[in-house]
Parts: structure tokens; sequence; C-alpha cells
């Protein structure tokens, strides 16, 4: 089967910080904003971050077309507060892959000035290979931070971005006087190397405002992690706010965030998976609707979407069952068959040519993240492809960078001559790539 198509993959973990309470043993059901630091050991915490950081590293090797980097504050969420120092790590360990900054929040800068410079001088260090993520940032990121009024937030967002863009774009020194900032030398050095500047990708959860501004700048969206109606709902009035100004999104303007993880079977992928899921959205994603929205931080119109239209946190997501985060959507999980047919429904529905891989799911293991990983980029991600299986980096620059997508590309229409099997003391020849698994161990059937 081939599906004739042009995805892009993007690796996103969440470096979660594994050994905490669970939410419910604390006193307000949440580990977001207060769980106190005393649960946090450095060298545990230095293994998951190493961990972390190698298993992103690795999706180059896998052929992935980016690995994401992201901004978590206040919890164990995800252990990297700033997405761009994770990012120059990586920039460093890799060579050609694209690095997507899922941040920084602009709002925790006091001048948007400092981000600028970060993100030129990030640029510069990777060789142009950032993409920057523009988020509002969660509510809960409004207690953690400190320092601003979020009824203010949004626009002191649009302003700190509109100074970034000229700083990017324009010559320096220049002065700005805005209703937020107020830099009377704006004089960036060093420049981005791309340009006018990095691409942007908007992560949001369905502000008009927002979709607004991704229209006018052709900005990617980036959805969060929602039901399957509440994608196509948002994904959809993205497009006609796309319309009004004067073109449609195309597919690459639209970044799908999914849950996906691959097994050797159907069942298989429900044993590993399953409690890592609800681990990670019974504690990790889990907040209370008062820390996720401070007052004035959303718009009444998309509070009332969150609330009463089955979107973004309109209910408790600590809750839900294997089968509702699988058939609402949130998750892709299955054998690489399942997983392929999965995909190719999401993106035909959702008309996403973007599509960015939670594939560590909170508290797995790394050898079970890394399983995953190799199958998705063996046997799923060639079928998105064009022939070759190359990413969209190894296109562009072709030096020869032999990845496990293109390795998968190249097995999928012809059998090898042979394959590695092993004789059991009863005399059944058993094939041993997938002898781990009890549903496939006796595949072969053969006898000496």
């Amino acid at each position: 089967m081939s599906t004739g198509r042009n995805l892009e993959f993007y690796l996103f973990n969440f470096g979660s910080y594994p050994d905490v309470p669970h939410a419910d043993d604390t006193p307000r059901r949440s580990l977001y904003i207060d769980l106190p630091n005393r649960f946090y050991d450095p060298h545990r915490g230095q293994w998951v971050l190493d961990t972390y950081l190698d298993t992103l590293a690795f999706g180059e090797k896998l052929g992935f077309d980016g690995i994401c980097t992201t901004t978590q504050m206040g919890g164990p969420i995800g252990i990297t507060p700033s997405s761009l120092l994770p990012a120059a790590y990586l920039a460093a360990r890799t060579e050609r892959i694209k690095i997507a900054c899922l941040g920084p929040i602009l709002n925790t800068y006091l001048s948007p000035m400092r981000a600028a410079e970060d993100i030129a001088l990030l640029d510069n260090m990777s060789g142009g290979r950032i993409i920057l993520g523009l988020p509002m940032g969660h509510g809960q990121n409004w207690h953690a931070a400190g320092g601003m009024n979020p009824a203010y937030a949004r626009e002191r967002h649009w302003e700190a971005h509109d100074l970034m863009v000229k700083a990017f774009t324009e010559p320096g020194p220049f002065e700005w006087v805005g209703k937020h900032y107020h830099v009377p030398y704006a004089n960036l050095w060093p420049k981005p190397i791309q340009k006018p500047y990095p691409e942007v990708w908007v992560p949001a959860a369905g502000s008009r405002i927002t979709f607004e501004r991704c229209a006018q700048h052709r900005y990617t969206y980036q959805t969060l992690f929602s039901p399957r109606k509440a994608l196509k709902r948002n994904i959809e009035a993205f497009r006609r706010v796309t319309e009004e100004h004067g073109y449609t999104a195309e597919a690459r303007q639209v970044a799908v965030v999914l849950f996906v993880h691959v097994a050797e079977t159907d069942k298989q992928a429900r044993l590993e998976a399953e409690p890592h899921m609800l681990w990670v959205f019974q504690n990790m994603i889990r907040a209370n609707r008062y820390d996720a929205f401070p007052p004035g931080h959303f718009s009444v119109e998309s509070l009332r979407g969150f609330m009463t239209a089955g979107g973004y946190r309109s209910r408790d997501i600590g809750d839900m069952t294997w089968e509702e985060l699988v058939n609402e959507g949130w998750a892709v999980m299955g054998s690489p068959d399942t997983v392929i047919e999965q995909l190719e429904d999401v993106v035909d529905d959702l008309g996403a040519g973007r599509v960015v891989v939670i594939a560590d799911n909170g508290a797995m293991p790394n050898w079970m993240i890394r399983k995953s990983m190799t199958l998705m980029a063996e046997q799923v991600i060639p079928r998105f492809r064009p022939p070759g299986g190359a990413p969209i980096w190894a296109r562009e620059d072709p030096r020869p960078v032999p990845t496990h997508a293109q390795l998968g590309a190249d097995l999928i229409d012809r059998e090898l001559p042979a394959h590695p099997v092993a004789q059991m003391p009863d005399g059944r020849k058993i094939d041993v790539r997938t002898s781990h698994v009890p549903d496939l161990r006796d595949q072969s059937g053969e006898r000496s």
C-alpha cells in the first residue's frame, strides 16, 4: 500500500519527571503549579534530561523531518523551562534536521529584544535550522512565571511579536514606542540567518485572534492535543480566516499534534501504551480550570468554545479511558498497518500536512519509546513520503545520510531472501525479529 502523500513528521517528547505522586493523592488533584520540588532528585532529573535530549537527537538518524523542544514551567510536566536552551544543545548534536522551538513564551521576557537576540543567535548556531514556535502559553504559566497581568497577555504577546519581527527584518537602531514596551535603541545583533526570519508556528487552542494573526503572516497553525471533532472545527475556522485574507491555507500550514505509539500488533501496542497514556492524562496534562484559565487570559468567546463545545479542557481529561483516547482521536496507536490507516484518516479529515508525534507518552521507559519510534520510522513514515523515504532536510541537501525511514522505504516492495530464525527445543523454527510478542512467536510454524 502507498498513500502517495507528502506528510512531514516532527518528533515531540514531554521529558516529564516521572517520580511524583499521583495527582489524586495531592490536595488539589493537580501537579502543575504547586507540587513541592522536594520530589525532584537532581541525579534522577539529570538522567531524565539526558534521555530526553538523546532521544530527540536520535530523531535525525531515524529520518524525522524535525524535532521539537518545548517550554514547560512550574511542575514535572517537562523539565525544560526554556525551549531555546535544549535547542542549542541539539543544534550541536545534530547536523541537518529542523529544530522547532515550541516556545519561547514572549510574555515571560521583560523585553522582546532579549527573546529576539536569543532566537537570532540560536539560528546562527544551528546554521539556519530553527523553526520558531510562539505560543501564548498555558494559563498555568502565568502563575509560575509571575510578573504580568493575564488580562493584557494577548495584546502584550502580539506587540512583542511585532517588535521582534521589525528587529529581525529592518535596519537598526530604531526606537519602539508601544503600549507595553518602550525600546529607545532596538538594534539586533546578530541577525538571524534565515530570511526574512525563521519560520513561525503558533501553537493554539482555537482563538479567533490567533487565527487572524496566523493568517495575516501565513504562519503554521499548530493544534494542541484535543479530540478530533475539536481539531476539525478549529482547523476549518482557521481556513475560513485565511480565505478572508485572500488565500486558502495549504496542508503544510496545519500541524496536528497526536500521541503515537507503534508496536508489532494492536494488542501489544495497548499492552505497552495504555498505562503510560493514562498516567500522562491523569497527572501531567490535567489541570484545574481556575489554574488553566486565569482571568483575562482567554476571550469570552474562546472560553465559551472550550467549555461548551467539546474543545480544549472542556472536561477533566484525567478521567478518560483508553477507548475514549483512541476513539476520539487524541491518540494513534497500534500495529504499523493500524497506525498507517489511522493517520490516513486523520490527515484526510483535517487536511493537515504536518504531524507532530508525541512519542514518550509521559513515563514510558526509553527502550519502549525507541522501539516505537523505530517501527514508526521504518514501517509507517515511508508510506507517507515520495519514493526513497528521505526527510525534507535530506531532499534539500542530498549528501548521503542513511536514515531508518529510507531503509524502510527501500524494503517496502521487496522481500529479502532470508530472515533470522532460531530453532526452539521442541523443533519449531521461529522468526526472532518478532519472537518477543506472544501473538507473533509461532508465526513461521516451521519444524526441522
